[in-house]
């Protein structure tokens, strides 16, 4: 079967919201070092990292997370989005991946945009899904080993140019291109701070079995803005997002993942998601 990535590509090309997402990459890396300065930083920061707009909930990936006597896996959470949302659709592409060229994943793997608005999404842009196809769509992305983030974006919205209390975003990032990913190792603590969210109830604990390797440090997005070193263990703040990597990264299992048994975690996500839209408001 001949590929049709040629036609898709020209499709994408053609559509004035996708190079208004791609532009967006130009002024990354320069915003991110622009925020660093010591006097004009802070006003950028206030005018381009806004309170009460965007927020992003990180999935641990393949993390079966304890509850009791149960487990909540990560596609328990996106297929529950998935099955409440009205409108699911699948961008033709990872605008990530396609600005930085990566090589590890396929760019023609898109995120999902669910909710009312997704339906006025431009069709240049990529395509609506059934439950099942958004299913699959999650199947696959679990299987090549990405790691799944809630999004709401007001901007993405924007681009679309579609009502912003109705559409979420679920992307499925790589580590290498992910603009978010980016913004969270090189970005100010306002970023941080603001946007980025733990799953409710989600504990992040460190055991006895801590020898102060440093390993976890290494991985962790925010270093030692998140992960201490303690006198006889690592001490992790609350501004952990839960990402599940220095579970990974612990040669010792002295790290670990568990929910408050007082709180439902998919409830309490459905509800703060349903703060800034729609979805899960049911």
């Amino acid at each position: 079967m001949r590929s049709n990535q040629p036609q898709e590509d020209a499709r994408l090309a053609s559509s004035p919201q996708w190079r208004e997402k791609m532009r967006y990459y130009t002024y990354l890396k320069p915003g991110i070092w622009l925020m660093s300065l010591p006097l004009v930083g802070p006003v950028l920061q206030r005018a381009w990292i806004k309170e009460e707009t965007d927020a992003n909930w990180f999935i641990p990936v393949n993390e079966a997370i304890p509850s009791g006597t149960r487990y909540v896996l990560p596609e328990d959470i996106l297929k529950r989005l998935l099955r409440e949302a009205d409108g699911i659709f699948a961008m033709a592409a990872c605008p990530c991946r396609t600005a930085f060229l990566c090589r590890q994943y396929p760019r023609n793997f898109g995120c999902l945009q669910l909710g009312p608005a997704s339906r006025d999404i431009p069709r240049e842009i990529g395509k609506t899904l059934t439950l099942e196809g958004g299913l699959a769509h999650i199947d696959r992305g679990l299987s090549m080993g990405m790691t799944p983030t809630i999004l709401y974006m007001e901007s993405e919205a924007e681009i679309f140019q579609v009502e912003k209390k109705r559409l979420l975003s679920v992307c499925f990032c790589c580590e290498c291109c992910c603009d978010v990913r980016l913004l969270l190792r090189d970005g100010p603590d306002r970023y941080w701070d603001l946007y980025n969210h733990r799953l409710p109830g989600l504990e992040v604990v460190v055991g006895s079995l801590c020898n102060l390797c440093g390993a976890c440090v290494s991985v962790c997005y925010g270093g030692e803005r998140v992960i201490t070193f303690g006198s006889n263990r690592v001490e992790i703040s609350d501004r952990c997002i839960g990402c599940g990597l220095c579970v990974t990264a612990c040669q010792e299992d002295a790290i670990s993942l568990k929910i408050d048994l007082k709180t439902d975690l998919i409830e309490a996500l459905m509800e703060k998601v349903a703060v800034r839209t729609q979805i899960g408001s049911s």
